[in-house]
């Protein structure tokens, strides 16, 4: 049996727990077991009340444990939510070696200049430092510059930080029911490794995790993540809006969105309506289903259209050959997936886990 690892990843709705065995090199994961509970003492994915998520923590941790009959003493552990942010820097040296071959030590300290050339900011952790790109004196789109002869290597990195006192709350809060973190991973990026084909992430594609708080994604090129970020809006968000146009408490308009939602609303009939009756007793208003569906088609419209702005940013507008792979418990409301094409012109589908005891490609 190969590896065991455990990933941990704390959202604003739902707390995730999967073991997975990493076997050899190219053979990917396989799923063990997966443990999931609502999430306690979070909100926006940040630790709020230690001892409630704690305790939530380990419900989800104990129903892995179950499920994959292993035992759970450290995790990785996902992390995303606006504690996130995403940078690019460029880092160049001069090749080391007098006959001018290229070392992994010299990759290294390229990747650490371009660290360095990253204006530094208060209470921040890199947890990601991602080579994109390497150029050997003018020799451009270079993947692995080890063994090619040059005089000067450059490296394009992708950087993704996070606030250390989100870190550092996470932490207490798993050593509170006996837990360690073994290391921090931005949360898109383990969700690939379990979501997403090695075929996918070559040709060129997005993962979206539309969570409760926030929408965060990254993107894939030849192998590569090539872009990554957090948009500041979430199911969540879709929830606040219909509240505020049907006039009423936000878990009513959470029942009204997971009963009738959809995002067509040219595709909903406008003569069928929603009784607030039937949620909550005592309210005798009536709205529309259409209108419902405007108020969830104009919030993932801005969705799209903020994703749209990151794809220009790398020249990929339409261009991702393996379009958009959505998880997360928005990526089920009724229509998203049309809505999604319609918006974005890229194919587009809805990622699942792998089934349990198949293999996950690297």
């Amino acid at each position: 049996m190969g590896r065991i690892i455990t990933a941990l990843d704390i959202g604003t709705s739902t707390i995730h727990t999967i073991v997975a065995e990493r076997r050899k090199r190219g053979e990917g994961l396989r799923i063990l077991g997966v443990g999931v509970s609502p999430s306690l003492g979070v909100r926006r994915g940040a630790i709020v009340d230690i001892e409630e998520a704690g305790a939530a923590i380990r419900r989800s941790v104990d129903d892995a444990e179950r499920a994959s009959s292993a035992s759970i003493k450290q995790v990785w552990l996902a992390v995303g939510g606006a504690a996130v942010s995403v940078a690019s820097s460029r880092g160049v040296v001069a090749v080391s070696r007098a006959d001018g071959e290229i070392s992994p030590e010299d990759v290294k300290r390229a990747v650490t200049a371009a660290q360095s050339f990253l204006p530094r900011q208060p209470n921040r952790e890199v947890i990601h430092m991602i080579p994109r790109d390497f150029k050997v004196d003018n020799e451009s789109g270079v993947k692995d510059p080890v063994g090619m002869h040059g005089v000067r290597l450059e490296v394009d990195t992708l950087i993704i930080e996070c606030a250390s006192p989100f870190l550092k709350n996470i932490s207490k809060t798993l050593e509170h029911v006996g837990l360690s973190v073994e290391d921090f991973v931005f949360s898109p990026l383990a969700t690939a490794e379990v979501v997403l084909t090695k075929r996918q992430k070559e040709l060129g594609v997005m993962l979206l995790d539309i969570g409760g708080g926030t929408a965060s994604f990254i993107v894939f090129e030849e192998g590569v993540p090539m872009q990554a970020g957090v948009l500041p809006v979430g199911g969540g968000h879709i929830t606040n809006d219909i509240a505020i146009g049907f006039r009423t408490h936000i878990d009513v308009a959470e029942a009204i969105k997971l009963a009738y939602g959809s995002c067509l609303p040219r595709e909903t009939p406008k003569r069928e309506n929603i009784r607030l009756a039937d949620f909550v007793e005592g309210e005798s208003a009536i709205y529309s289903r259409r209108e419902l569906a405007e108020i969830i088609e104009a919030r993932m419209g801005d969705v799209f259209e903020l994703l749209h702005r990151e794809l220009k940013k790398i020249n990929r507008i339409q261009l991702l050959p393996a379009g958009v792979v959505m998880v997360g418990g928005s990526s089920l409301l009724p229509g998203l997936v049309d809505l999604a094409k319609r918006e974005m012109r890229l194919p587009i589908e809805r990622g699942v886990l792998q089934e349990f005891s198949a293999v996950v490609d690297d």
